[in-house]
């Protein structure tokens, strides 16, 4: 079954309420783009556009800051293409705290995947904090569905 993939933009709406029919969102413009015409630097793009307003919106309705997702630029050790890195102020806050931990000599310095592991009942309530959210918030949903359409393509084009 083929699904038809559109994106009509990100929504910009006071008060975080819209009216999409899915999978589209409607824009001031009206621009529609057509998934499958993206090139891989398009879809990026729209990736990041539709990332960034989505976790705006989350971080809006969520009620505990630490579940805030940041998102921030980074230029990888290797290379000089910068890049998109987002990570809940949690992780953030736990990775500074082991880093002044080991500066001061009563810790090792753990790596990501230990970070991962260790706060992993964090990310689990933070994956039930946006679901829930996610049930509430059309707006929240459709952003979500769109970004999901938007990566799946990028992965296909990848492979």
């Amino acid at each position: 079954m083929k699904i038809q993939r559109m994106v009509l933009g990100a929504c910009v709406v006071l008060g975080l309420t819209a009216v999409c029919a899915a999978p589209m969102l409607y824009a001031a413009e009206e621009e529609q783009v057509v998934i499958e015409d993206l090139t891989m630097p398009q879809l990026r793009a729209e990736i990041e556009k539709i990332q960034t307003e989505f976790y705006r919106v989350f971080n809006a309705l969520n009620e505990d800051d630490k579940f805030d997702v940041v998102c921030q630029k980074f230029t990888p050790t290797g290379t000089n293409i910068p890049q998109v890195g987002c990570e809940p102020k949690f992780v953030s806050e736990r990775r500074g705290a082991n880093a002044n931990e080991y500066r001061l000599g009563t810790d090792e310095l753990i790596g990501n995947d230990a970070l991962v592991k260790e706060l992993q009942p964090e990310f689990e309530q933070l994956t039930a904090m946006m679901n829930e959210i996610a049930g509430q918030n059309e707006y929240f949903k459709e952003l979500g569905d769109i970004l999901q359409m938007l990566r799946g393509r990028l992965n296909e084009l990848s492979q």
